[in-house]
């Protein structure tokens, strides 16, 4: 009996330690990712019209700045806003646009992945009968905070004051 409510007692410990670090640790650095090429999009654009940008990543800070409500983003690109001002409306709203075209690409993927997972986790139960599922389940969860996480912060991007939409209205004339 002793024996069986240890057993129980480490099976929590270890399914608690495991939210813990997906979602203290690795989701912040997932989300950095997905910035990173948020912020990349916005480069290419930038590049394509000759404006010269800059796009610095600081991994050392990403889980506090990740989880400090007063910072606005988790990744600026830096680009000369006067030759930014020159660009007629069309080529200001590439630029400003192709941030969130990269975020719902990778909505998309992560969902695709995300829909895969679960149909394999489908396949190895009712089919194949395996009910040992730990290492889907916890890909399962990874994809699903990460799809969870990047919906926020695209919705965020397109409804917020700093947000690339709200920019892009601000210096449309």
């Amino acid at each position: 009996m002793e024996e069986e409510v240890k057993e129980q007692i480490w099976k929590i410990f270890m399914i608690a330690s495991f939210l813990f670090v997906t979602i203290f640790f690795i989701l912040p650095y997932l989300v950095q990712i997905s910035t990173f090429f948020h912020e990349r999009a916005h480069q290419k654009a930038l590049d394509k019209y000759g404006i010269e940008n800059s796009y610095k990543v600081n991994l050392l800070e990403t889980i506090h700045n990740f989880y400090n409500p007063n910072v606005q983003k988790l990744g600026v690109t830096r680009f000369d806003l006067n030759k930014y001002e020159q660009l007629d409306k069309y080529k200001k709203a590439e630029v400003n646009i192709a941030g969130i075209v990269s975020d719902l690409r990778f909505l998309f993927l992560i969902g695709i992945y995300l829909s895969f997972v679960n149909i394999y986790l489908f396949y190895k139960i009712r089919f194949k009968k395996e009910y040992n599922v730990k290492w889907i389940l916890a890909i399962d969860w990874v994809l699903f905070m990460w799809l969870l996480a990047l919906i926020q912060i695209t919705v965020a991007n397109i409804t917020y004051s700093s947000g690339d939409v709200y920019q892009l209205v601000r210096f449309i004339p």
